[in-house]
C-alpha cells in the first residue's frame, strides 16, 4: 500500500514519547508499505543544520519520502505569544491553530495526486482538518492520548487561576472537536481499552483500534544488580505531565524518603527542567538533575527504582514500558502506568497518595531481593506483550482490514 503519514513532529530521535512511538512505527510499517512522511520540525529539537540532516537520512531508511515544514508559533517569541493569545478567540482547539500551514497543505494535495495515495494516517488531532483533501481514501486519526481528558486534568492541578482558565477553555473546545472528528475516520487509533471506553463516550460514532504503545526489547536490556541508592524519572519537561510530575515528587515524597535515607539521589532526566527544579538542585546534593541525556540506560540502569509520579496524562506511557524493559523496580501513580497491563505487587508497585508512594520506595531501597523479583517481571512482560514488530504488525493489519472495508462492520477493529 501506499500511505501518506501526517505527523505533528518529526519523529526522530527516537527518544521518549511520540517520538519513539512515531519512529519505531515508521520502521515496522515501512516493511510492509510504500510511506510518505509529512512533518512538522521542532527546532527546539532539531536544533542543528547536522541534526535535521541525520533525521532525514534516517527516516529515509523507512519512507519513501520525507518533507518538513516549519511550525510557525514556534519562529520566535512574538509568534508564540501571538499564538496563544489567538487561541483564546480561536473556536476550535489550539493544535489546530498552531499546525496551520499553506505549505503543508499543498504538499498533501500534490502528494495525494502525484503518488497514488491508498490510505492516510493523520497522527494527531490537531491535524484533523487536513483529512478533507483525502476524500475517497481510507483515513485513520492517532489519539496518543484523549487530548480533552489531558487538558481537563491539567486544567484539575492548575495552581495558576490564567493558566487554569485558559486549559480548562481549551479541554471543552478538545472536547467538541474530538465529537466532531472521530466519526470522520475510517479508524481511531488508540492506546488502550481505557482510552478507546473514553473516546466513544466523547464521540460515539467513531470506530477505535487499540494499537498500544510498545519498547525496542533489544535496545532496553534489564539491568544488573549494581545499583546506587536512588531513585530516577525521565521525561522531557517541555511537556506540563513530566513536569508536574517531577515537582510534585520533589516536594510531596521525596522529603519523606530523605528521611529514612538522607544519602539517597534522585535523578531527573529530561530536556528543559524548569527554574524551580534547578534552583533546588543546586541547593541540594541529594538531587541530580542533568537535562536531556542522549542515552538514559547508563542512568536508569545504576537507580534502584524507577518512579512515575504522574498526575496527569492519557494514553499509555513509553518511559514505564522502558523502564519494564530494562528489569526495574517500578513504583508509579495509576495515572502513571494507565493503560499498560501491569499488575500492583507482580510486576510495578501503584501508589496514588504520597505517604504510600514513599514508603513503597523505602521498601524497595531495603530489599535487594524484592526488586530483583520486581524487575524479572516487569521485563517479562516488556518481552511479551509490547515488541514494537508486533505492535506495527498490528498497524498493518489495521490498515489492511480498510482497504477491504466489506469485511469490516465492528465498532472495534483491532484489539
Amino acid at each position: 500500500m501506499k500511505i501518506l503519514f501526517l505527523s505533528q513532529i518529526v519523529p526522530y530521535p527516537p527518544h521518549g514519547g511520540v517520538l519513539q512511538r512515531g519512529y519505531n512505527l515508521l520502521r515496522e510499517i515501512g516493511k510492509y508499505n510504500e510511506v510518505h512522511l509529512l512533518a512538522f520540525l521542532h527546532t527546539d529539537i532539531l536544533d542543528t543544520p547536522a541534526r535535521v540532516e541525520e533525521s532525514e537520512e534516517v527516516l529515509r531508511r523507512h519512507c519513501a519520502s520525507v518533507q518538513y515544514f516549519p511550525l510557525w508559533p514556534k519562529r520566535s517569541r512574538v509568534h508564540k505569544v501571538a499564538a496563544f493569545g489567538a487561541g483564546l478567540l480561536y473556536q476550535k482547539p489550539f493544535s489546530v491553530l498552531a499546525h496551520l500551514s499553506g505549505a503543508y497543505r499543498n504538499a498533501i494535495k500534490s502528494t495525494l495526486e502525484t503518488r497514488g495515495i491508498d490510505l492516510l494516517h493523520v497522527d494527531t488531532i490537531g491535524l484533523a482538518p487536513y483529512r478533507r483533501f483525502a476524500q475517497g481514501r481510507p483515513s485513520v486519526l492517532t489519539h496518543h492520548n484523549i487530548e480533552s481528558q489531558l487538558m481537563a486534568r491539567r486544567a484539575e492541578v492548575e495552581t495558576n487561576t490564567l493558566h487554569k482558565f485558559y486549559v480548562a477553555q481549551q479541554a471543552k473546545r478538545l472536547r467538541g472537536y474530538e465529537a466532531e472528528q472521530g466519526p470522520l475516520f475510517d479508524a481511531n487509533i488508540v492506546m488502550s481499552p481505557n482510552d478507546r471506553d473514553n473516546l466513544i463516550s466523547i464521540a460515539p460514532g467513531a470506530r477505535t483500534a487499540i494499537v498500544p504503545n510498545g519498547v525496542d526489547t533489544d535496545y532496553f536490556t534489564a539491568a544488573t544488580d549494581d545499583h546506587e541508592l536512588a531513585t530516577i524519572y525521565t521525561g522531557g519537561m517541555n511537556m506540563y505531565a513530566n513536569k508536574d510530575a517531577v515537582l510534585f515528587f520533589l516536594r510531596e515524597i521525596w522529603p519523606t524518603v530523605l528521611q529514612q535515607y538522607p544519602g539517597a539521589k534522585f535523578y531527573a532526566i529530561g530536556q528543559d527542567p524548569p527554574r524551580e527544579l534547578l534552583d533546588h538542585a543546586r541547593q541540594d546534593a541529594s538531587l541530580v538533575v542533568t537535562g536531556f541525556v542522549d542515552d538514559v540506560r547508563p542512568y536508569v540502569r545504576k537507580a534502584a527504582v524507577y518512579v512515575v509520579p504522574l498526575r496527569v496524562g492519557g494514553g499509555t506511557r513509553l518511559k514505564v514500558l522502558d523502564a519494564l524493559a530494562q528489569g526495574k523496580a517500578i513504583v508509579s501513580t495509576s495515572v502513571g502506568c494507565e493503560g499498560i497491563g501491569v499488575t500492583h505487587g507482580k510486576d510495578v508497585f501503584i501508589e496514588d497518595e504520597a505517604a504510600d508512594f514513599a514508603a513503597r520506595i523505602n521498601a524497595l531501597f531495603a530489599d535487594a531481593a524484592l526488586r530483583r523479583t520486581l524487575g524479572r517481571a516487569a521485563r517479562d512482560l516488556a518481552e511479551k506483550r509490547y515488541g514494537w514488530p508486533a505492535i506495527g504488525k498490528d498497524l498493518q493489519n489495521l490498515y489492511e482490514s480498510l482497504s477491504h472495508p466489506a469485511n469490516n462492520e465492528s465498532d472495534t477493529l483491532v484489539g
